[in-house]
């Protein structure tokens, strides 16, 4: 058994239970799926992806891990039916696969990894499937974890926050739509495809990038669809820390930051809203003020940790409270894999690449990532209206050509009860 690293750890605890923050990364293939091959694929890429297959035990109060090998994995026909990671559901695993005909999705709780990471482990499984080079393949054990939060508190403060945007200090406006019961993880997903080259060209003329760029439309269109006044609208969005602070980590390396869209902003000229927001981002993600986040985040969860209650006990409490303080502080999300290449071979047989979550935290989560030229914006909202997702699609295509808009309908994401992780005695740690 392994103690996992510390922001590992820190999705056991808060994004656990029902409402489990399960990643789900869908591929569309060219040919009818191979289920057997499928399999050992995923076997094959658990070997080089160590911590991809981390069991979780709880031992006195705390978390720790077994990285086993994993000969059985569960690799299953779509049924509609969400399953429990973790549990007998999942070989005891913290993933699993659901195939259809010609499309299959892996499912990945968070505690295991990023987005990013979750995106190298599909590439190795595709790589393994699609029997590509075996030359170029990884080595067993070649792709773990990092303790990428202790490297970057143990290298110190490089400087003092400047101009970091604190929630508690604004008037912050939430999306006032009647949400699903939180006894659910049913949600409604939309796919928005967008064509990469048009809004590229339109990010670099107005200075700015992808996420602000969709934020600048965004925000308008959230202003549009509801009497906001003179309230912020904020995007949660996470930034990945490894180019940042100079590591590199096949787990969880990103911290979120607040991006906030004003009523000034919206005044300006389409460009100028990007062009403003990509300054904001820039300020929000300084070393320094992610620092802070890392730190705060060290800080609160010390505390989380020497306090006596049972983790079965605390976990649910914490759970509820992180949901309660991101929906208090966010009006909705923005997740953005960036681009996806894994080469040609692969690209010849898998035609889209989708990711998504249950968004649980605030109304609206939107996953994108760029596979082929194409951005696909994966929708995922706590609430049965379309009104905002069209809106969204119709503001993107005055802009934008060649936009379609898919309407996924309704899906049950999976959960991680729990009263599955099994207790052990300190006397094993040693074992």
């Amino acid at each position: 058994m392994e103690k996992p690293f510390f922001f590992d750890e820190t999705f056991y605890w808060r994004r656990s239970g029902r409402r489990a923050t399960v990643i789900e990364a869908e591929c569309e293939l060219t040919q009818s799926v191979r289920p057997e091959e499928l399999r050992a694929a995923v076997v094959s890429a658990l070997r080089v992806h160590r911590n991809f297959r981390a069991r979780p035990v709880i031992v006195g109060r705390r978390f720790y891990v077994e990285n086993l090998e994993a000969e059985q994995v569960t690799v299953i026909s779509e049924d509609g039916r969400p399953r429990s990671v973790g549990t007998e559901d999942t070989e005891g695993l913290m993933l699993y696969v659901t195939y259809g005909e010609s499309h299959f999705t892996l499912h990945v709780f968070h505690g295991l990894a990023d987005m990013r990471s979750i995106c190298d482990f599909l590439g190795t499984v595709l790589s393994f499937y699609c029997h590509t080079n075996d030359d170029s393949l990884p080595a067993a054990d070649s792709i773990d974890t990092f303790p990428c939060h202790e490297h970057i508190l143990e290298g110190g403060a490089p400087g003092e926050p400047k101009d970091k945007f604190i929630p508690q200090e604004h008037d912050i406006f939430h999306i006032p739509e009647k949400l699903f019961s939180s006894r659910t993880t049913r949600q409604r997903i939309i796919d928005i495809d967008l064509p990469l080259k048009p809004i590229l060209a339109f990010a670099r003329e107005n200075g700015s990038s992808v996420v602000p760029a969709l934020n600048a439309v965004i925000g308008r269109t959230i202003r549009q669809c509801y009497d906001v006044g003179q309230k912020e609208i904020v995007c949660y969005v996470p930034t990945d820390l490894r180019p940042v602070f100079h590591f590199e980590s096949g787990g969880n390396g990103a911290i979120p930051f607040l991006l906030p869209y004003t009523a000034e902003t919206d005044r300006l000229p389409v460009g100028e809203r990007a062009r403003r927001l990509r300054m904001e981002l820039n300020v929000q993600t300084r070393p320094e003020n992610l620092y802070t986040t890392v730190a705060q985040l060290r800080s609160d969860f010390d505390k989380i940790f020497s306090a006596p209650m049972p983790v079965r006990q605390m976990s649910p409490q914490l759970v509820k409270s992180g949901r309660e303080n991101d929906s208090a502080i966010n009006t909705y999300g923005i997740s953005y894999a960036g681009h996806l290449d894994f080469g040609e071979a692969i690209a010849q047989q898998v035609q889209t690449v989708s990711v998504s979550a249950g968004s649980y935290s605030y109304p609206l989560w939107i996953i994108a990532c760029e596979y082929k030229g194409i951005i696909r914006m994966r929708l995922v909202q706590s609430f049965k209206s379309n009104r905002l997702a069209t809106a969204i699609h119709q503001e993107l295509a005055a802009l934008f050509p060649d936009i379609t808009y898919t309407d996924r309908g309704y899906h049950d994401f999976d959960s991680f009860p729990l009263g599955s992780v099994p207790r052990k005695s300190r006397s094993r740690l040693a074992d």
